[in-house]
Formats: structure tokens, sequence, C-alpha cells
């Protein structure tokens, strides 16, 4: 039998649980759901992990790829569009109870549980879904991405040019956290067991505002850099039409509810959970800036979570 399922195995924490969780459990004991199951790497292949076909849009789908599993890993689906996410994530729930999935594990996101951020919203509906559900869970608030930190800081890429960061509402602190550290800590939550209904913040183990980012993406690439806070309005203006489907005005308006909650401190919050999990210090966030504005690291192409 099959001890743990996970969906959104080739996306950018997925990825991370599944690299960790092989190097904690057997494979044979891990099987992954993918909507595209040629998505793998011929590397994750030849672990002899099963891979099953199971798409959020289609239960049956997922009745299919849960079936037998003690333990499920849910990803939230890629997507801000409320009422959607929501709907994947509640399909996703409902055929773990069906197939008898003894523990699910849920990856939310760091914001607060009265978030004002619109990207937090349908989180808070599946958190409620998932405790109203009779299952057994696991809540994991993952930090915020410190590879995601072009989105907050402006929708940021060095390499046009400029010298002002726009953002509309307020700065804030974050708490970021790197993407393979919370990989890390989810795969051990997973493998140790424990944790039943409870909630749990994996967060990064200091703060850094983005005007004191600024400062330090000017060093690494040698200009100066200033933040400026603007209207909502202005923001939008001032990237409507860029950044792909991000650049869609009801995107950006829906995106700026995220300073709305910087102002209010949501992500200010450090917790040491994840550090004394892993039991050693966290990448510093100065790391993951100097692989990204290099051509070290990966360049993040979505939102955060």
């Amino acid at each position: 039998m099959v001890k743990y399922v996970l969906t959104g195995a080739t996306g950018g924490l997925g990825s991370q649980v599944l690299k960790y969780l092989l190097q904690l459990v057997p494979a044979s004991d891990i099987a992954v759901s993918l909507h595209n199951p040629h998505g793998l790497s011929h590397d994750i292949l030849a672990t002899g992990i099963d891979v099953r076909k199971g798409d959020f849009a289609d239960p049956r789908s997922l009745d299919r790829a849960f079936a037998g599993a003690d333990n499920l890993l849910i990803v939230s689906y890629p997507s801000i569009a409320h009422q959607l996410r929501v709907q994947m994530h509640t399909n996703a729930i409902d055929a773990t109870k069906r197939v008898g999935v003894k523990h699910i594990y849920y990856t939310s996101l760091a914001f607060a549980s009265d978030s004002v951020a619109e990207v937090m919203q349908a989180h808070l509906d599946t958190e409620r879904y998932l405790k109203q559900s009779g299952l057994t869970y696991t809540i994991l608030r993952e930090g915020i991405y410190s590879e995601s930190f072009p989105l907050y800081f402006g929708f940021f890429d060095p390499q046009e040019g400029g010298n002002e960061v726009l953002i509309p509402y307020s700065d804030g602190a974050i708490a970021w956290v790197s993407r393979p550290d919370l990989g890390e800590g989810t795969a051990k939550i997973m493998a140790s067991g424990g944790y039943e209904n409870e909630t749990h913040l994996l967060s990064g183990s200091r703060t850094l505002t983005l005007a004191q980012l600024a400062a330090k993406i000017s060093a690494i690439i040698g200009r100066p850099l200033t933040l400026r806070v603007v209207s909502e309005d202005e923001y939008v203006r001032a990237n409507v039409g860029k950044h792909g489907p991000r650049g869609e005005e009801p995107f950006l308006r829906k995106w700026a509810t995220t300073y709305k909650a910087l102002a209010r401190g949501e992500l200010d919050v450090v917790d040491p959970f994840l550090q004394n999990l892993l039991g050693r210090p966290l990448k510093p966030m100065e790391d993951t800036l100097q692989e990204m504005l290099t051509g070290t690291g990966a360049v993040m192409e979505q939102y955060a979570k």
C-alpha cells in the first residue's frame, strides 16, 4: 500500500517536498498525482515512485489517484481566482474522504486568519472546509517564498532598468523563507506523523521590509533603487499590460490588497517552528537574492501560493 500521495509534485513547492520525502521514506511508499503525468523528470521517474493521473477538475480521477493512501498532500491550486481555487480544493478534499485517506496535509499561506489579502481568501475558505470535513488534517501555512520577492517588490525585473519600485498602500515586514526549507520541513512533518488537526506557520527566522530589500538588491546589482508608495490607481497604471496575465487590471487590483495586509503586519510574524524542525539555520534571504540576481537561481514565474 502506498503511504503517501503528493499533488503538485512538479511545482516549485511540491517538487521540494518530493525531493526531501524521498530522503526520508522508501520510494515505493510514495505516489504522485499529476494533471500531466508526463511532467516528471527522468531522474524522479527512475526512483520508482508510482505516477498517477489526477486532475482537480475531474473528481473521479482523484478517486483513482488517491486510492490506498494513508497520507495525502494537497498543494494549493495555482490560481488567484477565488471560487475556482476553492472548488478545486473542495474536489480534492471530498475525494480524500470518499477513498478513505487517513491524514490530509494542506499547504495554506502565511497571511493572518482575518486577512485582507485577496490571495489568502481561498486558503481560509479551504481551511474552514477541511476542519468541517471530519478528516484528520494538518494545515501548513507556508511562509512567503524568498524566491517570490519580485512579485512583492513591484514585479521587479533588473533587466528593465529604472531606479524606482512602485507599490500601493504600504511597505511592511515579511518573514521570507526559501522553498527548499519549506519543502524539507513539510516532508519531515509528513514522514514523522503526528500534528493531527493542527495548524502550523512555517515562517522564516527574521523579517525584512521591502525598503530593506531595496537596499540589499541595490548592493547586488550596483545601482540605487528607491521604493515609492503610490495610490492603487497609479500602481495599476504603471503595470497594466505588462507581466503577462499579472498585468491584467483585475489581477493587479486583487494583488494590491496584499499591501493592505502588509500595512496590518500580517506577514511580520516569525515562528521558530520550522527552524526547530530542521535543526539548523534557515537559508538567508541574501543568499536567494544573490542567486536570482546574478543568474544562478530560478526566476519566479507566478505569484506565491
